[in-house]
């Protein structure tokens, strides 16, 4: 009696795991993303990947200025509330 040969599951690696989405570039985008990733030695994706999330971070940055914009222009209508306690507030 033979025995059948059993494999073992295949072991899933990270880079399986990830979500994969599919993105269509327009015309003249996609070497643009290669010629920066050569630049940067890392490979396409990870230069997407890296973008967005730097995107991302600075959309937070932007509307965290724009708190501060508003509040010393605030300060700057109220003569009466220095500068500095307005930056006090910002930071608090």
């Amino acid at each position: 009696m033979t025995t059948a040969t059993k494999r073992k599951p295949s072991v899933r690696k990270s880079a399986t795991e990830d979500e994969k989405f599919v993105v269509r570039f327009p015309k003249g985008l996609r070497p643009q993303i290669a010629e920066a990733a050569k630049q940067a030695h890392r490979s396409m994706n990870a230069e997407i990947i890296s973008r967005m999330g730097r995107t991302l971070e600075l959309e937070d940055e932007v509307f965290r200025l724009q708190r501060v914009i508003d509040q010393l222009l605030a300060a700057n209508d109220e003569p009466s509330r220095p500068v500095s306690r307005a930056a006090q507030e910002i930071h608090a």
